[in-house]
């Protein structure tokens, strides 16, 4: 029998070193479940599994721990094989070695251990790649750009709210406004700054213009990532063009510490888009508007599957809607009353069981004030509160008896963690209990990633894949009939998205029907897509079509209008 290399020197590393390599979280929830017995052979194949030959070989933590467990007589078989001087300690030679992939001591490398590494460059666009317009709408989501257009021509104060439910494209029928603006720009203010709340939903929006514009553009234009330590190395004085993505803590900062110079910046700022637009009337998010649309030229698109700010203040509601002109621009389908009964009847969407994992944290979990404070303001949950809830034992316990429950049925299956380790832990642990489970992060290997969403997408190799912060958008795999949501956000559009990546329709070659499976931490949210899509609509089209705006500005009691019934049942009595 030939001998396997790699796996007889990762056994010689012995259990308790294999399990650090996997993570110390692993081990607890592992003894609580008793999924296997954790054997050097099992957890060589874990690894391998999730890791994968190229990780071992090219990350340097996992490299050199298996370098030093080689035997002395393959030591100095390797050194030899590299052409490199002979040595008392060979393992410190190997070490002290970096292994850049495609050169060819790593070439080498990989043939001493018996293993070859994937062709996955080959899917890797090169400079001289010829991109042809491949970034398409649908009949419903072209009107929706022509009427964007239209409204955000308007010479003062172009405000426009972009109104679609989860599913239907709003990000790409965004981008695919956004790259006509930039295309017509004026010559002395050519920027377009994408404001979001959080670093991943900013990355998600940097990702998809630099696709779209692939597409779409007609000129060599910058990307500037502008939040989190992305934008910590750019002054606002070098932003004179191209597609900004701004995070708004971060621009909230510069704008306090240099009023100066984000006031030159705003001046170049063309057209505003928010993300999450419900939350426009927070007090972080209106004074950057404040500033960033002091010139009443100034377009600015919201885009929301939820436009109201609260469900239970319609005050807020009426302020948000009057925030945007009351100029919303959503999908009209003649013959149906919600466009997702539209969306869904005609295929492009699938219908959605919703289903809940209720768990309540023990006593010990508590919030601090600044992070009770930040809820309170309507953000999402701070990160340090997600990852908590991700290391919570009893709370894993409970999703991985549902990932089981559902695995049953052979659906195919997306898991968003709460972190990376969380992510990590939940496969591994999956894996161990005998379930085709994978993981992808920002942490894998780009051609790492492609290759393992390949598998899940195409193959049966892989039927659960759980992910953190990847695959919330620009992720394509229509074969998903269950979405394991197991990170709480009060995020409307990253809960959005993560729907979404299981609600593709027949027509978008996905399902007739899917499964959401949500884990509830004392997190209130809407349980259908058709009434968190129409919740609102009575406020705009109130206040559009029967209320003049300037009564509603003086006093409630001198509005010569009728207040619709949903609005007093809404209305707290204190603001009467």
């Amino acid at each position: 029998m030939a001998r396997n290399l790699l796996s007889e020197t990762m056994q010689r590393l012995g259990s308790t070193e294999l399990v650090s390599l996997v993570g110390p979280e692993f081990a607890e929830l592992l003894q609580l479940i008793n999924a296997f017995d954790a054997t050097t052979e099992s957890l060589v194949s874990l690894i391998l599994g999730q890791v994968g030959v190229e990780e071992l070989l090219l990350d340097s933590k996992y490299r050199n721990r298996l370098l030093e467990a080689l035997s002395r007589q393959d030591a100095d078989r390797l050194v030899r094989l590299l052409r490199l001087p002979d040595s008392d300690s060979p393992w410190q030679v190997l070490c002290s070695r970096q292994f850049r992939k495609g050169s060819a001591e790593t070439r080498s490398l990989s043939l001493f251990f018996g293993v070859a590494f994937s062709d996955d460059d080959l899917f890797v666009a090169t400079p001289s790649t010829r991109c042809t317009a491949k970034y398409p709408l649908f009949d419903h989501q072209i009107t929706a750009v022509d009427e964007v257009t239209e409204i955000l021509r308007s010479v003062v104060r172009p405000r426009a709210l972009l109104h679609m439910p989860t599913g239907a494209g709003k990000t790409r029928t965004a981008m695919n406004f956004v790259a006509s603006r930039i295309r017509e720009t004026r010559k002395d203010r050519h920027v377009v700054l994408w404001l979001a709340h959080s670093e991943e939903l900013c990355e998600q929006a940097a990702e998809e213009f630099s696709e779209a514009w692939k597409y779409l553009g007609n000129r060599d234009l910058r990307l500037v990532r502008f939040f989190g330590s992305h934008g910590r190395s750019i002054e606002m004085d070098e932003i004179t063009d191209g597609f900004v993505v701004g995070g708004l803590q971060f621009l909230h900062s510069r704008s306090k510490a240099d009023q100066g110079s984000f006031l030159e910046f705003a001046r170049r700022v063309d057209l505003v888009v928010m993300d999450e637009a419900h939350m426009a009337l927070a007090p972080s998010y209106q004074h950057l508007l404040r500033m960033l649309a002091a010139d009443p030229a100034t377009g600015i698109l919201g885009l929301s599957a939820t436009p109201g700010r609260s469900t239970l203040d319609a005050v807020q509601d009426i302020a948000l809607a009057e925030f945007f002109n009351r100029r919303k621009v959503t999908l009209k389908v003649p013959g149906y009353d919600n466009p997702v009964e539209f969306l869904q009847a005609e295929g492009y969407l699938a219908k959605i069981e919703f289903d809940r994992v209720p768990y309540s944290p023990s006593r010990e979990f508590s919030l601090s004030s600044a992070e009770a404070a930040a809820i309170r303001e309507g953000f999402d949950l701070p990160y340090d509160v997600i990852r908590r809830l991700g290391a919570d034992v009893q709370r894993n316990f409970l999703i991985l008896n549902r990932i089981k429950q559902e695995a049953q049925t052979g659906a195919k299956m997306l898991v968003f963690g709460c972190s990376v380790v969380h992510a990590k832990l939940l496969a591994n642990l999956l894996i161990a209990l005998g379930l085709k489970a994978a993981v992808v992060t920002s942490e894998t290997r780009p051609d790492r990633r492609r290759q393992i969403i390949r598998e899940y997408r195409d193959t049966d190799e892989i039927q659960i894949l759980t992910n953190y912060g990847v695959l919330t958008t620009g992720f394509d795999a229509p074969r998903t009939s269950v979405a394991i949501i197991a990170r709480p956000t009060n995020s409307v559009v990253l809960y959005s998205q993560m729907i979404g990546r299981a609600a593709r329709g027949v027509r978008a070659g996905g399902n007739s029907s899917c499964k959401v499976i949500t884990v509830v931490d004392a997190i209130p949210g809407f349980r259908s897509m058709a009434e968190a899509f129409t919740y609102w609509d009575d406020i705009w089209e109130w206040l559009e079509v029967k209320c003049n705006m300037k009564f509603y500005r003086q006093s409630w009691q001198s509005a010569q209008c009728e207040v619709p019934a949903i609005v007093i049942l809404r209305m707290p009595w204190r603001n009467w």
